[in-house]
């Protein structure tokens, strides 16, 4: 499978993770099968179930299902994290649950994304390509949803980024410190009520006296670009939920990252 091995992880762990939670009894399987669509990885658990018309909320940031009473241990972001991951790594997934029967999740990887592997050497090789990160510059990552955060770090640190990480403008600035010359920042533009990613954005360059480069994110981008009086510099501004491409892109264009490696090949 051609994806991002410390995502996949995360995602299989925080899965499984929530049927032992709400298993007390039964059984917890994890089933992989190929058809000519694809690879269909499902997580199948004998546990308490899911009502039908709370199915749709289950994604959502620090909801958990009603277990009648009994505590069980966690804030609900396990499976917001999953939605995020999985929308990272282009996978789909879907989710059937009776109550008092049990829950499958079900996520469905692409044909596209899988080449067979018939020799051992074929598969060291693809292994170890996986297994040799690049190394890039540092990035400042400001958002102030959990799940999204946590799974656009893992995403950016498997790309070879050092990643920084702040929920929120008074931590972003207990960070601003630490960024070097050529890092980025990459905002959320709505952190919360009183402040924004460009809020944050200005009082960044104004420690470091220079234009830091940034990404400012947005779910409603025309809106926010209409309200700009002026352009800003060195800022790339990108619609959310963001491609990881167009991502990267601008994060190497702003970081000097695509002309470095250009001048290492020429060398």
């Amino acid at each position: 499978m051609h994806t991002d091995r410390i995502l996949l992880n995360q995602l299989l762990q925080n899965l499984l993770g929530n049927a032992i939670k709400y298993t007390d009894r039964g059984a917890i399987k994890l089933t992989a099968d190929m058809d000519e669509h694809g690879l269909t990885l499902r997580v199948i658990d004998s546990g308490i179930g899911i009502p039908a018309d709370k199915l749709d909320r289950i994604f959502d940031e620090y909801y958990q299902v009603d277990t009648h009473g009994t505590k069980r241990l966690g804030v609900g972001l396990g499976l917001a994290i999953v939605k995020e991951v999985v929308r990272l790594l282009g996978l789909r997934i879907n989710i059937r649950s009776q109550i008092a029967q049990g829950t499958e999740v079900s996520v469905a990887v692409p044909r596209s994304m899988l080449t067979p592997l018939t020799t051992p050497s074929a598969v060291a090789h693809a292994t170890s390509a996986n297994l040799a990160p690049r190394r890039r510059g540092q990035i400042l990552l400001i958002e102030d949803n959990e799940g999204v955060r946590v799974a656009t770090e893992l995403f950016l640190r498997l790309e070879g980024f050092e990643t920084l990480t702040a929920s929120s403008a008074l931590e972003a600035e207990m960070q601003m410190h630490k960024l070097g010359p050529n890092d980025v920042v990459v905002a959320d533009f709505h952190l919360d009520g009183a402040h924004t990613g460009l809020d944050v954005l200005t009082r960044v360059r104004a420690f470091r006296q220079q234009e830091v480069p940034a990404i400012i994110l947005s779910g409603d981008l025309p809106s926010v670009l209409r309200t700009l009086k002026d352009p800003v510099p060195n800022t790339r501004f990108l619609s959310k939920p963001v491609d990881t491409n167009t991502l990267l892109a601008a994060i190497d264009e702003l970081s000097g990252s695509r002309s470095d490696e250009l001048m290492a090949e020429q060398s």
